[in-house]
């Protein structure tokens, strides 16, 4: 018999603790047993392990006398130096490309607190630590007024409520879907719907940016046990869906791009080998060769694909294409 997933265990945990969130009056099992497609058995165990852990979750009997499990008081007399707070506040700046989404609404409330009781005559000071922070956008989608379209995927997440979508494809043309939001996906400062699409009998990743509408059907969805978005995604470069073979990736950096290569993470599979005159050799694991494509062609005469076949011709196939574009002078 296969050993529990734990973080399968921990997003449970945290669903919970948001239900609870959400709500002042407090749910009855019965009420969190029906969001979240699991048993009250379930339910119960991991609401004590919540109580257990020294969170504030707590069970009252209503009118009713059915048991309600509520979160017990607000979060208080947590102690922070003034560093700490002053590093929370400015750290801000990396979600304002989600400002006007849900992503950014709370952070923004737990701000305005910290301006009003804290530092409220540090305007100046804020303001030139602020300036010699650059974060670069560049490419980002901006969220500002889709607050509530980002709203309703997460109720349907939680609910489990199946959705109408209007999607407009990148060729133009807008087709409808109905869809299982199974998680949302940010990636290259853009969020994907990651869902089961009834019409293509899939999953299927739906960039935010294309949605046009979103209407909830009557009808309810059960996300599989088994699926884990983490899980789901390690085979792949970026966020295209994965295929169904395992490519082997060989790379050979020369000593010009090897630094940076050495210096960030690429995926998890990656494994690097040290080459002779300061170049490196990178081993990747992947699902998918549509994403590295584009990584690998940043790199221009820097790498050489040693493998697969597969990227090699598809690689060939878009510089000859590419250079299709700039015929030479004497042409």
């Amino acid at each position: 018999m296969p050993l529990p997933d734990p973080s399968r265990r921990i997003h449970r945990l945290l669903r919970l603790l948001l239900r609870l969130s959400e709500s002042e009056e407090g749910l009855s099992l019965q009420q969190l047993s029906e969001t979240e497609g699991l048993s009250e058995r379930t339910i119960r165990r991991d609401l004590h392990t919540l109580r257990d852990s020294g969170l504030p979750v707590e069970s009252e009997t209503a009118a009713a006398r059915i048991p309600l499990w509520r979160i017990s008081a607000t979060v208080t007399d947590l102690k922070f130096s003034l560093y700490e707070l002053l590093c929370f506040y400015l750290s801000r700046r990396l979600m304002e490309p989600f400002a006007g989404t849900p992503f950014f609404e709370g952070l923004q409330s737990a701000f305005e607190k910290l301006e009003r009781e804290v530092f409220a005559g540090s305007s100046a000071f804020q303001s030139e630590l602020i300036d010699k922070l650059y974060l670069n956008t560049a490419g980002a989608s901006d969220y500002t007024n889709r607050a509530q379209l980002i709203t309703d995927v997460m109720q349907s997440i939680r609910r489990r409520q199946v959705l109408q979508m209007e999607y407009r494809k990148p060729d133009g043309t807008t087709t409808r879907y109905f869809i299982h939001p199974w998680s949302l996906a940010a990636h290259h400062g853009s969020l994907y719907i990651v869902a089961f699409s009834e019409t293509a009998e899939a999953i299927r990743h739906f960039k935010l940016d294309r949605v046009q509408s979103l209407e909830p059907r009557p009808r309810s969805y059960r996300i599989p046990d088994t699926f884990d978005v983490n899980e789901y995604f390690e085979g792949t470069f970026g966020v295209f869906s994965p295929e169904d073979r395992e490519y082997l990736i060989v790379l050979e950096f020369s000593a010009a791009a090897a630094e940076s290569v050495r210096e960030s993470r690429w995926h998890r599979s990656q494994q690097l080998q040290d080459l002779p005159a300061g170049g490196v050799r990178m081993q990747l694991q992947l699902r998918s060769l549509q994403e590295v494509s584009s990584w690998v062609l940043s790199f221009g005469m820097h790498v050489k694909v040693v493998e697969p076949r597969e990227l090699v011709d598809r690689l060939r196939s878009e510089l000859l294409r590419t250079i299709a574009h700039y015929p030479s002078a004497a042409e």
